[in-house]
């Protein structure tokens, strides 16, 4: 029979009619709740001072085998810390409750200890009721409330009673709904965390960098404590950490680096990285710690950490496991669903494309950088009498580009010099680079004179064409007789310093190569000691949106600054260094090749005005 329709002459005496109407209000009362707080205010101590219950507890599943209590009336606190969470194939009024999804009397403390012997009794006569929220959704029962009164037997009042019924209904109804939009608000936040996450992703090629930021980004929102492993010759090792109490990320550390997982025990980042399959454990157990340490200082951090819920995902690309991503609750006490695991899949998903893809860019750089490195010259002849420095600058990206440049000392000790720059970016730019180079020390065997070396380069490029077109500057120093002749084809113009002042050299200007047999004048002018020369490439004053002329003026002020204000013992290689990071983009949209020819010694003279 239900406990509901016994009578066994001891029924509680019928409730008023102000109690009922003071119950009907608290119903309304619940379908207004804006919060988990308010529901639980109005359920458990509002309530209870209506119908003068001496105690109410109100639970809610934790997963699919446990019970959570959310809110307590007239519980001593090491009651509410001892049924905090219980599992629910423990015998209790409110675990009969939520599995049978009835309601549950039980009108004496005689009935009580007859059904549940093994649970604390403190010697008081009572009754209870407890209610089961059942979801209008699914039917089942999402969780239970119950009230106990102190010296009251007896089954309430049948009104009473249908009244607390209605209560449990509003409840579970208001409990779903603050659910939804608690989750739609957490599914916003996630979005808007991915999209953050993405962003972040995207602008940065050094992905160690940006996964510290995104396991940042995820505390205190979406975790307690996050960290990031990465795969390494088979290994799981600790790239960030990160946790919402900076006293703990030591802690945190420790806990993964003092104890690394073992890669082939069960469970944990090392089983994520080997089979490449998440792992939920939505509620963390002290069992679950006692079992997974490894000695007891190891219990202790991890005890000290107050690990709630986990969840790890693997970070993925091309079906490969690159590594583990751990989201970690404590103190928030929050508990993670598969629908959390969906959300971090999505960001490991990203995050793992842009692991992939940054690997492949550092590859491909590695790849370009020696290729270039192979096309260029690998030293600079000795030129007694010069200093003689280089500076090649790959562009930003990860293709090699088609600048090129040369110097040769002849057996007269004249030196001759090219830098030069081919049409287009690739490998088929930085090959034709190197033929441009490879003919220009070959022909100028045959006649180093510029206007003579620039003619014949021309013959070649109508011959043999490694490019299009081509533009480049030859140079020819006489120490001899304290001259240099010089040729431009199409190319940047020459800078040179003098006497403590310094101009292009843009008279007797040619076209570029690739226009067939064109005139190519030479421009001459003395070169003595201490006379400065700086051949370059067009990436060293070129800059998006901006004239060239700028770039031009740039170059002149700065290289006035630097070389003819320097110690007498600096370096030329560190001198012409310091000029490109003064005057180069950026942004480095394209290569830079300089070469600096410095006639003896630095001259000991303050710079001069742009001449």
């Amino acid at each position: 029979m239900d406990a509901t329709e016994r009578d066994d002459g001891t029924r509680m005496p019928s409730q008023s009619t102000p109690r009922l109407a003071a119950l009907a209000r608290i119903a309304g009362h619940l379908a207004w709740a804006t919060t988990m707080d308010d529901l639980t205010e109005v359920i458990t101590e509002r309530a209870s001072e209506v119908m003068g219950a001496s105690r109410a507890v109100l639970a809610v599943r934790d997963g699919t085998q446990r019970l959570r209590t959310i809110a307590t009336h007239g519980l001593s606190a090491s009651q509410v810390q001892q049924w905090a969470t219980f599992d629910l194939d423990l015998a209790t009024p409110l675990t009969d409750a939520v599995r049978s999804g009835r309601t549950l009397v039980l009108t004496s403390r005689a009935e009580m200890l007859e059904r549940y012997p093994e649970l604390e009794d403190d010697g008081a006569e009572r009754s209870s009721v407890t209610l089961p929220l059942i979801s209008p959704v699914t039917g089942d029962a999402v969780g239970a409330v119950g009230f106990r009164f102190d010296g009251r037997v007896g089954p309430p009042d049948a009104e009473e009673l249908s009244v607390l019924r209605v209560l449990s209904d509003m409840c579970a109804q208001t409990m779903l709904r603050l659910r939804a939009e608690e989750q739609s608000a957490a599914r916003a936040a996630q979005l808007e965390f991915l999209a953050d996450a993405s962003q972040a992703l995207a602008a940065s090629l050094d992905y160690r960098q940006t996964l510290r930021q995104v396991a940042s980004l995820a505390v205190p929102t979406h975790a307690d404590w996050c960290s990031v492993q990465m795969v390494d010759d088979g290994v799981l090792r600790t790239l960030a950490v990160a946790h919402v109490d900076p006293k703990k990320v030591q802690l945190a550390k420790d806990l993964e680096t003092r104890w690394p997982p073992d890669p082939d025990r069960p469970g944990g980042a090392a089983q994520v990285a080997r089979t490449g399959q998440s792992l939920l454990i939505e509620v963390v157990t002290d069992e679950m710690l006692v079992a997974a340490a490894r000695d007891e200082e190891h219990l202790r951090v991890a005890r000290e950490l107050g690990l709630q819920s986990a969840m790890s995902v693997p970070l993925l690309a091309n079906d490969r496991v690159l590594g583990v991503l751990t989201f970690v609750a404590a103190e928030s006490g929050r508990r993670y669903s598969t629908d959390d695991v969906a959300f971090a899949e999505d960001l490991a998903r990203r995050a793992g494309l842009a692991i992939d893809n940054a690997d492949l860019y550092s590859q491909t750089r590695r790849v370009a950088s020696v290729l270039q490195a192979t096309l260029l010259p690998q030293d600079m002849p000795e030129a007694p009498g010069w200093r003689l420095a280089t500076v090649y600058r790959q562009a930003g990206r990860t293709e090699v580009g088609g600048d090129y440049y040369d110097v040769t000392v002849l057996d007269d000790d004249r030196v001759v010099a090219v830098v030069g720059d081919v049409m287009g970016r690739g490998v088929d730019a930085a090959v034709a680079g190197s033929r441009m180079r490879s003919a220009a020390r070959v022909l100028a065997t045959q006649d180093p004179e510029p206007g003579a070396l620039a003619r014949s380069m021309d013959r070649f490029m109508a011959a043999d064409p490694p490019t299009q077109m081509a533009s480049a500057a030859y140079v020819l120093f006489d120490s001899a007789r304290d001259l240099l002749s010089m040729t431009v084809a199409g190319h940047p113009p020459p800078l040179l310093l003098q006497n403590g002042h310094s101009r292009y050299v843009t008279e007797h200007g040619s076209p570029v190569h690739g226009l067939g047999l064109v005139e190519r004048p030479t421009a001459r002018m003395p070169f003595c000691e201490g006379d400065l020369l700086l051949l370059y490439t067009d990436g060293l004053v070129e800059r998006r949106g901006e004239s060239i002329d700028i770039g031009l003026k740039r170059l002149q002020v700065a290289a006035e600054d630097l070389l003819t204000n320097v110690d007498p013992d600096a370096d030329l290689d560190e001198v012409l260094g310091e000029l490109l990071e003064a005057v180069t983009d950026p942004d480095r949209h394209d290569d830079v090749a300089v070469v600096a020819f410095l006639r003896g010694e630095w001259p000991e003279r303050p710079a001069g005005g742009s001449g």
